[in-house]
């Protein structure tokens, strides 16, 4: 388990898998400079932003759903996440894919 203290944002977790540059100039450094590509990212994720919901056949997806994790050692903002109903299989439990 880790203390609230020592939880990594889920941002930087995403800025390391895309680059370990970026990753450090933005939360090591603390540097940051907005450019067309930045502001670009901005426009796209205004969906994402107004904490919407909605449900298609067996799938629910939540946009800006807050996540924290002492057990991971996240925390942060999710963009979108899927909501998958799993069917019951003969009252034994849920089915796993």
């Amino acid at each position: 388990m880790y203390s609230e203290d020592d939880l990594i944002q889920l941002s930087a977790l995403q800025h390391l898998v895309f680059c370990k540059r970026q990753c450090a100039l933005i939360h090591i450094e603390q540097l940051w400079s907005e450019n067309v590509l930045t502001a670009e990212g901005k426009i796209m994720h205004e969906k994402v932003d107004t904490a919407n919901k909605e449900s298609r056949g067996n799938i629910r997806t939540e946009y800006g759903v807050q996540m924290r994790s002492l057990r991971l050692g996240l925390i942060g903002k999710a963009d979108v996440v899927e909501f998958h109903k799993s069917p019951l299989v003969q009252g034994r439990g849920l089915k796993c894919a």
